[in-house]
């Protein structure tokens, strides 16, 4: 009985270490706002779920009890394994990646928290302290985020809207939001100065919450206070001072959304910060939005039952490009709607699973066994947190902040309907030997746990830490960067797919860098090529890949080998514009002048208001000396080919037309006077035309807007008027 003691105190002491998940930032990682959290989650459930499982066996009282929400989570949990299988990417659908740590490994340890946490906190008293626990942890995340705002810590996203511990005002918004709920909760039950205490904590997640700018957690606490008010007034029989409070506060709320949406476009409000994110909601302003839910729906109905797997998204956003999305992100994983992405994950059967949850948690709530021990009030707030994490959802998506507070509430329910009310006499329990547990069972389950706890978490962390060192400058030099990468890919785990970009992007600069030794250049190159390749190997029908590949090997001008891997990246995404400037770039540099204007021909016809299209278009047509085409394709947006855009210069000057090139360099110096390069510039175009007096004299004037270039300018002259080119 001590071990039986020791393994349930252990494990509560586990439980009550995840509501400080959210504060931790760790800088040691790779996306130190999300790896951190998300290991330190992984590693204390699965230490937790393994003495649960030691625990469950010798004592019977912890073993899970047939329940609607045990039923409807092991559904969700079951279909999501099911669809991750037969995913476009089921390696990543399993693991996810270090910039979102979700996946079904997630889902997964959720399952396995609720279970845990469902299971051991049996009497409401505990799961108070959690919550309170829980709440205290939102306070210093809430004022750390109003200090940002007030200037005493700076705001990781670079904006005016905080991001506290979480590293994004979203996140931020949303976990306010939940956390304001489970205050008032807390609130209901206490008295006096506990009141105040509470109410106060409520103020100050308002506060926080607000300061985020986030709509969609603002529209998610509007909704769900407004739900929670409705039930008390209509229902609430025995508290008459509570229900006309709230009535009146009800009625002052109606008014006041009222007049806002009456007065939207005032001044005022336009002027009031978070206020006029609101006020600024539109249809025009949510197109981009918009467009991406089209493509989630037209990936749904492409594959409708099961949907994509997790963190599939992205096939679906390259494959139905909406082309009008030119402005926007180039690589959505998410399509910012939770049942959107749900259908995309999960299929019709992973939404409906998904949305079982909230339908589970609510019955058992309201007619459950174990609904007797909630007050009216205790229920509306409840019924409006749910309400409100679905507004919420509308707009964003999930991650394990609110995720983590989602599950325990559901364990929460799970538990107050279980084991408040007596059990089933049908509950048949199978006796397991104490002798079995102790001598066999629990050694293979600490030596699983071990294995689980290396190659869940141990080895992605190292591989997580590694990378951010071999982003940043060693004092080998980039030889020991370069080992660094190595490191990493040693290390075979999920984090392989994102340092793999991070070298794909830093591997021109380093191989183009004249400091840079000639044999660490060709080994920087080789390592990307071939671990771009076995990316490729994983995961060929990902355009993104394709892509990355494609281009890396046009920085090297190695355009016959490039091609193959652009063509493929436009053949998986057909409306996308970057695809089609690069594979016609390719073919421009490789002769073929008509190909490559039939690709940017393409890529302007998909969307014509795009400017960018139609000056690389245009461009094409110069290098095709076809000025009657260049002329008609800017006519939209300009009078005249001769833009002051290096683009221009560089096509004019491959055909020879140094003329257009030197009346370019005119207008770059009309509208940069001061700037000493353009008057160089000016100055070689000047030289390339035989008007060598007049190329001295801008020479001249870059010399006294920089007199540092005095000397070399002095030299350029002399040889300039010795006869020289230089």
């Amino acid at each position: 009985m001590q071990l039986n003691l020791w393994l349930r105190r252990t494990i509560i002491g586990g439980i009550f270490i995840l509501p400080f998940v959210p504060l931790v930032v760790s800088n040691l990682f790779f996306f130190p706002f999300i790896t951190g959290k998300a290991f330190l989650f992984r590693i204390v459930t699965e230490i937790i779920f393994a003495l649960w499982i030691i625990l469950a066996l010798r004592d019977q009282e912890y073993r899970p009890r047939k329940n609607l929400v045990l039923s409807t989570i092991a559904l969700f949990v079951g279909v999501v394994f099911i669809a991750d299988i037969f995913s476009a990417n089921p390696y990543k659908s399993f693991w996810s990646n270090f910039e979102r740590m979700e996946g079904f490994v997630t889902i997964a340890h959720l399952f396995a928290f609720f279970i845990v946490s469902g299971t051991v906190l049996k009497t409401r008293k505990l799961w108070e302290r959690f919550f309170e626990t829980s709440m205290w942890v939102s306070v210093i995340i809430a004022v750390y985020g109003i200090l940002q705002l007030a200037g005493f810590f700076s705001i990781r996203q670079g904006s005016l809207r905080p991001d506290s511990t979480l590293g994004n005002a979203t996140y931020f918004g949303v976990y306010m939001l939940l956390s304001f709920f489970i205050a008032w909760f807390l609130f209901l039950s206490r008295t006096g100065r506990a009141r105040i205490v509470y109410g106060s904590v409520m103020i100050i997640e308002l506060v926080a919450l607000y300061i985020t700018a986030t709509r969609g957690a603002m529209l998610g606490l509007i909704g769900g206070l407004l739900l929670s008010a409705l039930i008390i007034v209509l229902f609430e029989k025995k508290r008459p001072r509570l229900r006309k409070t709230v009535a009146i506060i009800f009625g002052a709320s109606m008014i006041f959304i009222g007049a806002f949406v009456l007065f939207k476009d005032s001044p005022f409000l336009q002027n009031k910060g978070p206020l006029s994110r609101l006020a600024t909601i539109s249809l025009a302003e949510g197109a981009p939005r918009f467009m991406v839910w089209d493509m989630a729906f037209q990936g749904f109905k492409e594959r409708p039952i099961l949907g994509w797997g997790q963190e599939s998204f992205n096939y679906v956003f390259n494959k139905y490009y909406n082309p009008n999305m030119y402005g926007q992100e180039q690589w959505f994983d998410r399509s910012h709607n939770i049942f959107l992405d749900w259908l995309i994950a999960g299929g019709l059967l992973g939404f409906i699973s998904y949305l079982l949850l909230y339908g589970a948690a609510i019955f058992t709530l309201w007619r459950g066994p174990g609904s007797a021990f909630f007050s009216l009030a205790e229920k509306a707030v409840l019924t409006g947190l749910f309400g409100g994490y679905l507004v919420n959802n509308i707009f964003v998506f999930d991650q394990l902040t609110s995720y983590l507070i989602f599950f325990s509430i559901l364990a929460f329910f799970y538990s107050q309907n279980v084991f408040q009310v007596p059990a089933p006499r049908d509950a048949r329990y199978r006796r397991f030997d104490r002798v079995l547990v102790n001598r066999i069972i629990a050694p293979i389950v600490i030596i699983l746990l071990i294995v689980g706890l290396y190659s869940i978490n141990i080895k992605p962390m190292r591989a997580a830490t590694t990378l951010t060192k071999a982003l940043q400058p060693q004092n080998g030099g980039p030889k020991e960067n370069l080992e660094l990468f190595k490191r990493i890919f040693s290390y075979r785990t999920f984090g392989d797919t994102e340092a793999r970009e991070q070298l794909a992007q830093i591997s021109y600069a380093i191989t183009t860098a004249t400091s840079v030794p000639i044999d660490i250049k060709q080994a920087f190159f080789d390592l990307t090529k071939s671990e771009l390749l076995l990316q490729l190997k994983r995961t060929p029908e990902d355009a993104r890949y394709q892509f990355f590949m494609g281009t890396f090997l046009d920085r090297f001008r190695l355009y016959a080998d490039a091609k193959p891997f652009l063509e493929k990246a436009l053949a998986l995404s057909p409306r996308k514009q970057s695809m089609l400037f690069e594979l016609g770039t390719v073919y421009l540099n490789t002769g073929g002048i008509e190909k490559a204007l039939e690709f940017f021909k393409r890529a302007m016809e998909l969307a014509p208001d795009y400017r960018e299209a139609r000056l690389i278009y245009a461009v094409g047509a110069i290098y095709a000396r076809d000025q009657v085409l260049a002329r008609k394709i800017l006519e939209p947006i300009a009078t005249t080919t001769l833009l002051p855009d290096e683009r221009f210069v560089t096509a004019y000057a491959a055909i020879g037309d140094f003329n257009s090139v030197l009346a370019i360099r005119q207008k770059m110096v009309e509208a940069n006077p001061n700037q000493s390069s353009a008057r160089l510039s000016l100055a070689a175009a000047l030289l390339k035309v035989g008007r060598r007096e007049e190329s001295i004299i801008q020479i001249k004037k870059a010399i006294e807007l920089d007199p540092n270039f005095k000397a070399q300018g002095d030299e350029i002259i002399k040889q300039i008027r010795a006869g020289w080119t230089p």
